[in-house]
C-alpha cells in the first residue's frame, strides 16, 4: 500500500493525517467517492485532505471520528496548535474558503493585494531560489481569492511605511499604488492608511492578518522564512483586539484614498 508520494508521517501531523486517513479508507475497502458520500463533501475534498493539499477540518475530523471509531478530531486540535512547519498549506485552504480577511500590512503589500512586478521584484531579493514558480504560486493563491463568484469582505490597513518603501523602482511602486487605489474603490475592500503621526503603536513588531472561516477566525503572522498560524481562540482574539487598535489609529477610508492617489504622485 504507498503513501501519497512528498508526504512524511513522521516529519508532520498534517502528513500523518493526510496518510491516515488514506489508509483507513483501504482498509474498509472505500473509494473515495464511496467516503465523500459518507461525509457529505465533494469527491475532491476527499483526494486533495488524503495528498496533503489541503488540512482535514475539524468538522470532518469529528465526522471521521463517528464513522470509524478514530481521534481525528483530536489530532486536528494538536497540528493546529503544533508549528511543525507545515504552515503553508494550512494558509492556503484558509485564504481560499474565508469570508472576510482583515490585514495589517508593517513594510509590505499583502502578498495577496500584490501586483506580479512588486511581487517578482520582492522574490526577487533573495526571499527563494525559483523565483518564477514563486510567483506563479502566488498568483494562483490571489486568483483563489478574487476570483471567487462571491468574493470575501477585505480590510487592509496599510502603515505609511509601505508606500514609502520603494520595491522594484518607481514605475513598479507606481502601478503596485495605483492596483492598491483601484481595489480600494471597490465595495467588498476597504483599504486605510495609519500615517507616521501617528506615533509608536502595537504593529510596529510586524504584520499580521485575520481570517473568517466558517464559524471560526484564525490568525497568521508573518515571519522571515516562514510564517505561523494560530488557531487558539484566546490567542486569536488577542489579534483581533490588536487590528481593532490599529483601526482606531487609521485615516478613514475617504482620506486613505487621497493618501492612495497623493503617494502615487511621488513615484512619477
Amino acid at each position: 500500500m504507498s503513501e501519497p508520494e512528498d508526504l512524511d508521517p513522521d516529519r508532520s501531523l498534517w502528513n500523518y493525517i493526510a496518510v491516515e486517513v488514506r489508509r483507513l479508507r483501504q482498509i474498509r475497502g472505500l473509494s473515495g467517492n464511496k467516503l465523500a458520500e459518507q461525509l457529505g463533501c465533494d469527491r475532491s475534498y476527499v483526494s486533495r485532505v488524503e495528498n496533503g493539499r489541503l488540512h482535514l477540518s475539524p468538522g470532518y475530523a469529528q465526522r471521521l471520528d463517528a464513522l470509524w471509531d478514530t481521534t481525528f478530531a483530536r489530532i486536528v486540535r494538536l497540528a493546529e496548535a503544533s508549528d511543525d512547519g507545515d504552515w503553508f498549506t494550512g494558509l492556503t485552504e484558509h485564504e481560499a474558503r474565508a469570508t472576510r480577511h482583515r490585514m495589517w500590512a508593517a513594510l509590505l503589500v499583502p502578498g495577496l493585494l500584490q501586483t506580479p512586478e512588486y511581487a517578482r521584484a520582492m522574490l526577487s531579493t533573495g526571499m527563494v531560489s525559483g523565483v518564477e514558480e514563486a510567483l506563479e504560486k502566488r498568483l494562483a493563491r490571489q486568483a483563489v481569492v478574487w476570483e471567487r463568484v462571491e468574493p470575501p469582505l477585505v480590510s487592509v490597513i496599510l502603515s505609511w511605511a509601505v508606500l514609502a518603501q520603494p520595491v522594484g523602482g518607481s514605475d513598479v511602486m507606481r502601478a503596485q499604488i495605483s492596483h492598491l487605489a483601484e481595489l480600494a474603490e471597490a465595495p467588498h475592500v476597504s483599504i486605510r492608511v495609519l500615517e507616521a503621526a501617528s506615533g509608536a503603536h502595537n504593529g510596529l513588531d510586524g504584520a499580521f492578518r485575520l481570517l473568517s472561516v466558517g464559524d471560526r477566525e484564525v490568525a497568521f503572522i508573518d515571519a522571515p522564512e516562514r510564517g505561523r498560524l494560530v488557531t487558539t481562540p484566546t490567542d486569536v482574539m488577542k489579534y483581533a483586539v490588536r487590528y481593532d487598535r490599529l483601526g482606531d489609529l487609521a485615516a478613514p477610508v475617504g482620506t486613505s484614498r487621497t493618501i492612495l492617489h497623493r503617494s502615487i504622485e511621488t513615484y512619477q
